[in-house]
C-alpha cells in the first residue's frame, strides 16, 4: 500500500483529469450537526423558501420534514422530491411507506400541481439504470441556495429533541448561485423520466414489510456536549459528485499542508469492483497515508463495526477494523504522525457515525453523502461540497475533536 500498484497510479491519474463542478464566491453559510441540530437548520431551509425546492434523497423518514415540504408546495412553492427506490435491502418497512403516501397524497391533492415525487428504480423494460443507487442528500432553495447532509433524512439524524440515538452527521446550508445552479440542473437530468429509471412515486413499486409491535428503545437526553446550529463565512467551494468523485476526494486530501482530520461511516481497506471481481488496494486509504508521510498530522475516525452487530464479518470489503489496523501499523513503523481509531457510539450516546466528512489545515470542510467504497465514489449518484471557511473549520473541528476524545480505547 505503501509504493501504488500501477494500476492504482492510473486510476488515480484518470480521476484527478476529471472535470470539476460549479464552484462559489464568498458567502454566508450555517453549519449543524447530527443528530441534535441537523433538524433545525432543514426546517429553517425549507421555510425559507419562496419560489422553489428540489430534494434529492437516499432515504426520507422523517414525518415533520414531509408535512414542511407538503406545506411549502401547498403555500404556492414548487417542490420536486426525487427518491432512491430500491435501498439496500430492497424492504420499505410499513411505518415508513405510511410518510411517503401521506406525502403523495398531499402533493397530488393540495398542491395544484407544484408538489412532484419521483422515484429512481429499475422497473424497466431492461431494468438497467444509470447509477446503482441514488445515494444523494441534497436539497436546493430557490435555486441560490444549497443544504447538504452526510444524513439520511430520518426521525434519528434528524431529530428535534437532543436525546440518545440517532446518527452523529455534518449538514451546510450555505448561498452559492453557482453550485445552485449546477446542482439544479443536476437535478432535472437525474429526475428526467425518458431514460426509464425514474417513474412517478404512484407507478413505483415497493416492497413493504409490516414490522409489527416492534417499539423503539428507551431514549433519554444526552449529556455530552452538543451543538447548536451556528452562522459564519465561506471563502470558496466547490461541488463533488459521484460517479467518478475521486478526483476531488484526492484533491481535498493532497491539499492538505499541515492537518486532517477524517470522520466516516465506511472507509475499507480494499475495494472490490463487483462487475469482474477485481480487488485493489482503495486509493483514499492510500492518500491519507502518503499525506501523513509527507509531515502532515492526519486522526481518522471510522465507525465501530460492531456498532451493526456484524464485527465478525471476514470480508474487508465492508470493515473498517482492517484500515484502523493498517494504518496504526504504518504510523507504528514509519514514526508518522498518524492516528486511527474506532468511533466510540456508546459514549457519544448515538447509534453509529454515518458521517462522511473532513478538516483540513483550520480552514476547508469537505461534507457529503460519499462513502469511501469503490461503489460510492465510482457508481453511485452521490454529492458532497467542499469549503474553504475558518468558521466552518472550526466549527466541525470542536464537533471532530469532542468525537475524536471519546474514541474507543481513549484514556
Amino acid at each position: 500500500m505503501q509504493r501504488f500498484p500501477w494500476i492504482l497510479s492510473v486510476l488515480l491519474a484518470l480521476a484527478l483529469a476529471a472535470p470539476r463542478l460549479a464552484t462559489a464566491a464568498e458567502g454566508d453559510a450555517q453549519f449543524a450537526v447530527s443528530p441534535e441540530s441537523a433538524y433545525g437548520l432543514l426546517d429553517s431551509a425549507i421555510q425559507g423558501a419562496k419560489e422553489s425546492i428540489v430534494l434529492n434523497i437516499y432515504m426520507l423518514t422523517n414525518r415533520n420534514i414531509t408535512q414542511a415540504l407538503a406545506d411549502k408546495a401547498q403555500s404556492g412553492v414548487r417542490v420536486t422530491v426525487l427518491l432512491e427506490g430500491e435501498t439496500f435491502g430492497g424492504e420499505m418497512l410499513l411505518p415508513v411507506k405510511r410518510v411517503l403516501e401521506d406525502l403523495y397524497l398531499r402533493f397530488d391533492q393540495q398542491s395544484e400541481g407544484r408538489g412532484k415525487f419521483l422515484v429512481m428504480t429499475s422497473q424497466n423494460k431492461s431494468h438497467q439504470r444509470r447509477f446503482v443507487f441514488n445515494h444523494a442528500k441534497y436539497l436546493v432553495v430557490d435555486e441560490k441556495k444549497i443544504f447538504i447532509s452526510t444524513e439520511n433524512i430520518t426521525g434519528s439524524a434528524f431529530n428535534n429533541k437532543s436525546l440518545s440515538g440517532g446518527t452523529r452527521g455534518w449538514e451546510i446550508y450555505l448561498e452559492s448561485k453557482g453550485m445552485a445552479r449546477a446542482l439544479t440542473k443536476m437535478f432535472h437530468d437525474d429526475a428526467d423520466q425518458s431514460y426509464g429509471d425514474v417513474v412517478p412515486y404512484e407507478k413505483a413499486e415497493f416492497k413493504v414489510k409490516d414490522p409489527g409491535n416492534n417499539p423503539l428503545p428507551p431514549r433519554k437526553p444526552r449529556d455530552v456536549p452538543l451543538f447548536p446550529v451556528e452562522s459564519g463565512k465561506i471563502k470558496g467551494g466547490s461541488l463533488c459528485a459521484s460517479p467518478q468523485s475521486l478526483a476531488c476526494i484526492v484533491k481535498f486530501i493532497r491539499d492538505a499542508k499541515k492537518e486532517l482530520d477524517v470522520e466516516h461511516l465506511s472507509l475499507p481497506l480494499v475495494w472490490v469492483d463487483h462487475a469482474t471481481g477485481r480487488r485493489l488496494p482503495n486509493p483514499i486509504v492510500a492518500e491519507i497515508l502518503s499525506a501523513a508521510q509527507r509531515g502532515v498530522r492526519v486522526r481518522v475516525l471510522l465507525n465501530d463495526d460492531n456498532s451493526f452487530g456484524e464485527g465478525g464479518k471476514d470480508d474487508a470489503e465492508d470493515q473498517n477494523a482492517p484500515t484502523v489496523k493498517f494504518l496504526r501499523e504504518a504510523a507504528a513503523k514509519q514514526k508518522l504522525a498518524l492516528e486511527a481509531a474506532t468511533f466510540n457510539h456508546q459514549a457519544l450516546q448515538v447509534n453509529y457515525v454515518h458521517n462522511k466528512g473532513m478538516v483540513a489545515d483550520d480552514i476547508r470542510v469537505f461534507i457529503g453523502s460519499i462513502n469511501g467504497t469503490m461503489n460510492s465514489v465510482e457508481n453511485n449518484r452521490e454529492i458532497a461540497v467542499s469549503v474553504e471557511s475558518k468558521d466552518a473549520a472550526r466549527y466541525y473541528g470542536k464537533v471532530f475533536d469532542l468525537d475524536w476524545q471519546l474514541r474507543a480505547g481513549a484514556r
